[in-house]
């Protein structure tokens, strides 16, 4: 007994598809009998007109690649047998027929795609994976939670980071963690919501950015100033051994020295070697953060 694969099945199939599914059913059960026995069957059901528009479409792409293996493994070019059966050999019916009308549909479809493409990209970073939250309010140094999922979102980052205390005036509004990215979103009472947004990805692209001193070993530091007032809107980079940390800042201009004093207290990183030493030591060895044979 064999299982028909129906996935590829219609409600209302085109003409071309009735056409090409007649050859094809008909090829199918030729593979086991013969050409002129199914031919003379089909013509109980179907005129010559219909099994010819049939055997015009039935070619190439059109036919299952289940069916070609079938015909190639016995030898036989069944295709050929059932048009030298026909009275008046069929015009080949191509599959695409490229006219105007299809250019014009296929330019206004690219064009509907990139715009598509462009709201679902802006969405993602504007919402920074907003449906993997933590719901949580701190990222200390020693909650090692919240810090084992952000090392297993970026599993190359040798760091990740922190948080030192937080000052007042500054709270930590959303965590979120998913593949390839993690993302701290704090805001400001003097600065507004999304004062300052925190990002750990693999790598990330520096630009015009200048680079500064870091206080962090093995952390090379870069600014870049994209605007001065009303508001001061900055990016900072932190570049290390298998990751990157963006944090960028949005603080009114009159207020920039202090909150960006604050700002730059708030960060800190851990290592991921500790991360992996507390957990084995949290699991009694059982656990690792990055296991060598992963699920």
């Amino acid at each position: 007994m064999l299982l028909i694969d129906v996935a590829f099945v219609e409600a209302r199939p085109s003409p071309w598809r009735q056409a090409v599914d007649l050859a094809n059913m008909m090829l199918c059960l030729a593979l086991r009998s013969s050409s002129e026995q199914v031919y003379r069957r089909a013509l109980r059901q179907f005129n010559t007109q219909e099994i010819t528009e049939g055997f015009a479409a039935a070619r190439g792409l059109a036919l299952p690649s289940q069916l070609r293996r079938l015909l190639r493994a016995q030898g036989r070019d069944l295709h050929a047998e059932f048009v030298r059966l026909l009275p008046t050999p069929p015009q080949p019916i191509r599959i695409q027929r490229w006219s105007l009308r299809r250019l014009g549909l296929l330019a206004l479809v690219a064009v509907l795609l990139a715009f598509v493409g462009t709201v679902v990209a802006q969405n993602v970073t504007n919402n920074e994976a907003g449906k993997t939250p933590l719901y949580i309010g701190n990222v200390s140094c020693s909650d090692l939670e919240p810090l084992w999922l952000e090392a297993q979102s970026v599993p190359s980052a040798s760091l990740v980071p922190c948080l030192r205390p937080i000052p007042a005036g500054w709270t930590l509004m959303k965590v979120t963690v998913n593949d390839r990215r993690s993302v701290l979103t704090f805001d400001s009472d003097r600065a507004g919501n999304g004062a300052m947004i925190v990002r750990l990805t693999a790598g990330c692209a520096i630009g015009r950015g200048t680079e500064v001193a870091s206080d962090h070993p093995g952390v090379r530091r870069y600014m870049l100033i994209e605007q001065q007032a009303p508001r001061f809107v900055a990016t900072r980079y932190d570049v290390f051994a298998g990751g990157c940390v963006t944090t960028r800042f949005s603080i009114p201009a009159e207020t920039r020295a202090q909150l960006t004093v604050e700002a730059a207290t708030l960060l800190d990183f851990t290592t991921r070697q500790a991360l992996q030493q507390a957990l084995e030591q949290r699991s009694d060895g059982r656990l690792q953060l990055d296991p060598s044979n992963p699920r």
